[in-house]
């Protein structure tokens, strides 16, 4: 059992391989990279064979960048965030979050700025057919 900050994160194996499963599908149709499912308070789910290269950075950072994000997108009344993305000298880091009851958010690189709104339609498109599996991750409070 995975455990989160103030909940425990229970997954089954058949979930799990699930989840990587598309995850794969998702890098080998684009050049997307180190891709990975994460909850929201920084506990990484699952993820792409290259996204466990560099494991500590798919934690804590995509969690920490949401909750700000959404603080200054609430405070500017922008609405809901649904995405964030990090533009570095070599490439783009792109984080989605699914709707407020979704505790969870797909985070990826690409290299390549030019296919960028194509990247956004297959992440989107994965993402949503992954919401009714994250749906079954169940969530408890801690127990101690």
């Amino acid at each position: 059992m995975e455990k989160a900050k103030d909940s425990e994160i229970e997954i089954s194996q058949e979930i799990l391989d699930e989840l990587m499963r598309a995850l794969e599908q998702l890098e080998s149709s684009t050049d997307l990279e180190g891709t990975a499912i994460v909850s929201k308070t920084g506990l990484r789910i699952a993820s792409s064979e290259t996204a466990d290269i560099i494991a500590d950075i798919y934690s804590a950072s995509p969690a920490t960048l949401i909750s700000l994000g959404e603080k200054i997108s609430q405070g500017l009344e922008q609405g809901e965030l649904r995405d964030a993305v990090i533009r570095g000298a070599k490439g783009y880091t792109i984080i989605l979050v699914g709707d407020a009851d979704n505790d969870f958010m797909l985070f990826t690189n690409c290299k390549k700025g030019y296919k960028l709104g194509y990247y956004f339609h297959k992440i989107r498109k994965s993402f949503k057919a992954l919401e009714p599996v994250l749906k079954k991750i169940q969530t408890k409070a801690k127990s101690y």
